[in-house]
């Protein structure tokens, strides 16, 4: 979807309607009188929600505690909401707790006939655990709302994500929780629906509050840790070597995450015999003791990871350690290419190498994930092995690969649109996105470590660059909206760190229109009353209008017209010294709709023209179709509708043939209904709003009812 900004920089736009009028609509080439519209597909009913990841093909031991949650699941009533938790002893990380709980979802998912929701919730990692409010986002998007009706706050978000869930049968699958207030929300109130949690930490609270049971995960029984060799190695390897085996479990301290990986190193080397794995694990020099009285967990697993990772030819010990720099657990090849310094296919070839042997985990998509524990150790193999200066340099290509990568994205989704304009030297492989689809899913996927740069503290062109491309989170749900603020602010912080007004300036603006957004316009106010004196400060033009226009704008959404326009009047010289036509187009836009809003419809039509003449000037497509449904709009309010069912005709077809522009089609076939139906062209007026209608099915749900109730009006008369 693609909205007209409100200044420069910004994403956003305030629908002009006329009073009794809906925003939207759609139409095709010619005028209204001669469109023939295309049926509209039926919009098709989203599929239940199964999100689980796969299970483990190999799923070894653990009978007791999978027979303990189906006797909890048969013993749930339905009369009232059950939720258990898994708790691994403290310390015991790798024990295998969501592997246990992925095996019994698949196991029974079919009894939730309305869906399996399944989280990372991060609470243990590298990266920051994740938020309630967003993963409720989530959750209540695959459940079928849309993002512009699911709420900002978390409040409001538990109440719909209940509402929606009441009578439902659903399996919430929340993993790696940090604490009970991260999980508490996202439990739901229906009694038909069951939640399982797994965390390293006992969750007390839920527990107590929630009558939640638990269920500890201790380490492998000798008999489960046999059954997972078994699995892997094969019996006849087992049999003949029974007293090894009984050792390597002992040195793998019964860890299953230990275990795995032992054992799926030794399978690769069908002539190695597990006696001498064993002794490799326990004698190298610098290695911790683990068949000594004080060996655990924590010193098998250090073991067996050292003992693994020195096995790894060069090339790939050189990767794995590189990856330990990525500030989040999952990643693609190219970000690993850019840290590791090496080209797309070989990045390719040795991460699945990595995955082969259990060091890292592929999730599809060639895209990867690092267990917590592995990922630790990376960081700190590179500590040991690696130079400062080279491990500087590999964090420095990888922050700059995704600022580079994220601002080319970003010119894609705002073409025309400014942006940092900072020098940013080569580093890692350029990704071909070919067009605003391709740069949009980039974006959206990498998202969550997008923000783990910027909470690393790149260096601050690469935090500016950052903070400006998070503004594609205004395309999201309410909830990612924050997201885009903490970038932005992370973003200035780094400006003035480096004391770089200019850059400050920039993304003052920024800020603003988010706090905007976000209904603290006090906030705003002050963010664009900062950059208005900077801007003076720095004698810049450009900075100056775009704080002008943001105090316009704020006023405009506080309905304080006249103050709107005043601000917009002064940036209007300023929006013209600053040239290339496009900033002053976006104040004639936004002057012609105050002026619709304060009833003068003859300055709105001179504004709305003069907007018009520059789009066009500027090769402006999108924003030529924008500036015609504006005059169409003029023209309605003086009652020049056949005029008025001209432009919006022009401005529908000009949507038909840009892509993602579906909101603003639907504005102009519904700005087109209303001066038909003023001309009597009622049939003509209701296939406008049923177009309309459909092409807002997936997008404003409440709107497109609206609209559909507004059809029936048209249609039942005679």
């Amino acid at each position: 979807m693609v909205d007209e900004p409100k200044h420069e920089h910004g994403t956003s736009s305030v629908t002009n309607q006329l009073p009794g009028t809906v925003a939207g609509s759609v139409v095709q080439a010619g005028t209204i009188r001669q469109v023939v519209l295309s049926p509209v597909a039926p919009r098709q009913a989203l599929p239940v929600p199964r999100q689980l990841p796969p299970a483990v093909r190999d799923f070894a031991g653990r009978d007791d505690q999978l027979a303990r949650l189906d006797e909890l699941l048969l013993a749930h009533d339905g009369n009232r909401p059950g939720a258990m938790v898994i708790s691994a002893l403290d310390g015991t990380a790798g024990v295998g707790k969501t592997a246990l709980a992925v095996q019994w979802a698949h196991r029974v998912e079919h009894r939730f006939t309305d869906g399996t929701l399944f989280a990372d919730l991060r609470g243990y990692g590298p990266s920051a655990p994740v938020r309630p409010d967003l993963v409720l986002a989530s959750f209540l998007h695959v459940l079928g709302v849309d993002e512009d009706r699911i709420p900002a706050e978390l409040d409001a978000q538990v109440s719909v994500y209940r509402s929606v869930l009441a009578g439902r049968r659903v399996l919430v699958l929340l993993d790696n929780a940090g604490t009970a207030e991260q999980v508490r929300p996202l439990l739901p109130g229906s009694p038909g629906c069951v939640v399982l949690v797994t965390s390293r930490a006992s969750l007390t609270g839920l527990l107590v509050a929630e009558a939640a049971t638990q269920i500890t995960l201790d380490l492998f029984t000798p008999d489960e840790a046999r059954l997972l060799l078994r699995r892997i190695l094969g019996a006849a390897r087992l049999a003949g070597e029974p007293d090894a085996v009984a050792d390597l479990v002992e040195v793998c301290a019964r860890l299953p995450l230990a275990l795995r990986i032992a054992a799926t190193r030794i399978a690769t080397r069908r002539h190695t015999g597990v006696g001498e794995v064993v002794a490799d694990i326990v004698g190298g020099q610098d290695r911790l003791d683990v068949l000594s009285s004080s060996g655990d967990e924590r010193s098998a697993v250090r073991s067996v990871f050292d003992w693994s990772y020195t096995r790894l030819a060069a090339e790939h010990a050189g990767l794995f350690r590189r990856l330990g720099l990525h500030p989040g657990a999952e990643f693609g090849v190219p970000a690993a290419a850019a840290v590791a310094g090496i080209d797309i296919a070989t990045a390719y070839r040795l991460l699945e190498a990595l995955a082969d042997v259990h060091l890292i985990e592929s999730v599809g998509g060639k895209r990867y994930r690092f267990h917590d524990l592995l990922h630790a150790y990376a960081a700190h193999r590179a500590e040991r092995d690696d130079t400062s200066d080279a491990r500087r340099e590999a964090a420095s290509r990888l922050f700059t690969w995704y600022a580079r990568t994220a601002r080319a994205a970003d010119r894609l989704v705002f073409p025309g649109l400014e942006s940092p304009d900072f020098a940013l030297p080569p580093a890692g492989p350029e990704l071909p996105l070919a067009d605003r689809a391709q740069a949009l899913a980039w974006l959206n996927t990498e998202q969550a470590n997008l923000l783990a740069v910027l909470r690393s503290g790149p260096g601050y062109r690469a935090a500016v660059v950052l903070a400006a491309a998070a503004r594609f989170l205004s395309r999201r749900e309410r909830a990612q909206w924050s997201v885009r603020l903490e970038a932005e602010t992370l973003g200035l912080g780094a400006a003035r760190a480096a004391g770089d007004r200019a850059a400050e300036a920039f993304l003052l603006g920024f800020r603003g229109d988010t706090l905007a957004d976000l209904g603290r316009w006090d906030d705003a106010e002050a963010d664009f009353g900062r950059q208005l004196v900077l801007a003076r400060e720095l004698d810049d033009a450009v900075r100056h209008e775009v704080a002008l226009a943001g105090l316009g704008q704020i006023r405009f959404l506080q309905q304080r017209y006249a103050e709107a326009r005043d601000y917009y009047l002064q940036a209007l010289p300023l929006a013209r010294r600053a040239g290339g036509g496009r900033p002053e187009a976006v104040v004639e836009c936004n002057l012609s709709r105050i002026s619709v809003r304060l009833g003068e419809f003859e300055q709105a039509r001179e504004h709305a023209e003069r907007e018009l003449v520059l789009r066009r000037e500027g090769a402006d497509r999108v924003g030529e179709a924008y500036a015609l449904r504006d005059v169409a709009v003029a023209l309605q309010g003086l009652e020049a509708h056949d005029t008025a069912i001209e432009y919006a005709g022009q401005a529908i077809a000009r949507y038909r043939a840009l892509a993602g522009t579906e909101a603003l089609l639907a504005d102009a076939l519904e700005t087109a209904a209303v001066s038909l139906e003023h001309t009597g062209a009622v049939s003509r007026a209701a296939e406008c709003l049923a177009e309309a209608c459909a092409l807002l099915e997936d997008l404003d749900v409440e709107r497109a009812e609206t609209l559909r109730a507004r059809v029936r009006d048209l249609t039942s008369r005679p």
